[in-house]
């Protein structure tokens, strides 16, 4: 504080003094530069910065530096970039460090920067948060979609243009399958299944929502497509590798992948992954926890590596959308099982009966699966003079599976 003496003479040598009142005089300089954090209305950590949070109309930040030797007092305010408050306008505000505030204007899906204005009588300094992004938590949990297994679209295998003018065309895709392997066939525009149906001989062929599972019966497939219009169509089908999620192979290891289904770029966001165990004990179902949290995983996929599975245990992934501070409640995966070894067939019954005076036979087997059954895609048989199949006496044929039980017939000539 300052203030000043004023002494009046007269030529007499007579004088009066007077003193001002007390002031202040303007520093010389402004705050110092401050940094700005947004933080989660719902978990205020003022020492972590978040990039994204899930709760609309409502923006919370907190701030250090600013420094002076003055008392500094603050203004706040809300813009799309960190040049101007053009979202919520600046405002007075008592708050020293943090402060939350509530807007109409705030709406998911958007980035918005916070702004914070301090102010002295050497000026003025402004600075901004890195922006946060805030989305709908109801609808990210809703699209998330959580594979077990990599994505079926990573998986590439290829494409094929096809063009249908008549209502029916076969096509022979160029690509050496592998038997009993599932794929997905699909098309990039959302209506294409109304407009054409699929068919093959050579394989198990099923919608499976917007798409088609093919499980081929033979190493080459020819494709039958039928168009359910009359116009001409023109589509590129796409055929990707996509192992089924119910029944998985043990390599001691497992990978889980999620996404968005129909939705926008989704940015910023952390996951926490976990895998859990079911076990069914004194009558009810008990939930175990299978592996440690990895917490703030920031791709769309997970590798867990060593696992030490075991069979007819269902398990069953965790996937929980978070910031830095926290995580939403978790998303679940469908329940899966791990085939610790391939399933054996049992030959219950084979008969073969004369027919026609010995010009053919009739041939009876029967079997069972011994073990798991479900992730059987299909049998295939055929009859041979030797145990290895190397001497066939009849093509492979393809049988559906009904139950654990398998019975076929075959007429075999003797001439």
């Amino acid at each position: 504080m300052f203030y000043l003496n004023v002494h009046i003479y007269n030529n007499a040598g007579h004088f009066t003094s007077i003193r001002t009142n007390t002031f202040r005089l303007p520093s010389r300089y402004a705050p110092g530069k401050g940094y700005v954090l947004d933080l989660d209305p719902e978990r205020i950590d003022i020492s972590t910065d978040i990039d994204v949070h899930f709760t609309e109309h409502m923006m919370c930040a907190g701030w250090i530096g600013f420094k002076h030797h003055e008392n500094v007092s603050f203004e706040v305010g809300i813009g799309l970039d960190r040049t101007k408050a053009d979202v919520v306008p600046f405002h007075r505000t008592p708050e020293m460090n943090k402060i939350c505030l509530n807007s109409s204007k705030i709406v998911n899906d958007k980035v918005y920067v916070f702004i914070v204005k301090a102010t002295c009588s050497g000026g003025t300094t402004i600075s901004a948060s890195n922006g946060v992004r805030i989305y709908d938590e109801h609808s990210l949990q809703k699209k998330l979609e959580i594979k077990i297994g990599k994505d079926c679209f990573s998986t590439y295998v290829f494409d094929v243009n096809v063009s249908t003018a008549n209502d029916s065309v076969f096509i022979k895709l160029p690509f050496i399958f592998i038997v009993g392997q599932r794929y997905v066939l699909f098309a990039e525009s959302s209506e294409w299944q109304t407009i054409l149906s699929m068919n093959t001989s050579d394989a198990l062929v099923r919608p499976d929502g917007n798409n088609y599972v093919l499980i081929p019966y033979a190493e080459k497939l020819t494709l039958q497509v039928k168009q359910n219009i009359s116009n001409e169509v023109i589509l590129r089908l796409k055929i990707n590798k996509c192992p089924a999620e119910n029944i998985l192979p043990n390599n001691n290891q497992l990978t889980v992948s999620w996404i968005f289904r129909n939705a926008a770029t989704i940015e910023d966001l952390l996951f926490s992954v976990s895998l859990l165990k079911y076990m069914y004990v004194n009558g009810s179902d008990l939930e175990t926890m299978f592996t440690l949290t990895r917490p703030h995983v920031g791709s769309s996929d997970i590798t867990f590596h060593n696992m030490n599975f075991e069979e007819q245990t269902p398990y069953m992934a965790s996937v929980q959308l978070c910031n830095n501070v926290r995580c939403l409640s978790p998303n679940y995966s469908r329940a899966f099982t791990i085939e610790l070894e391939a399933p054996d067939i049992s030959l219950i019954k084979t008969e073969l009966k004369d027919a026609n005076s010995g010009e053919c036979a009739n041939i009876t087997a029967l079997w069972e699966i011994i073990g798991q059954n479900d992730n059987i895609a299909f049998y295939q048989w055929s009859v041979s003079r030797d145990e290895t199949a190397g001497q066939l006496l009849s093509v492979w044929e393809n049988v559906l599976p009904h139950g654990t039980h398998v019975k076929v017939f075959f007429i075999l000539s003797l001439n």
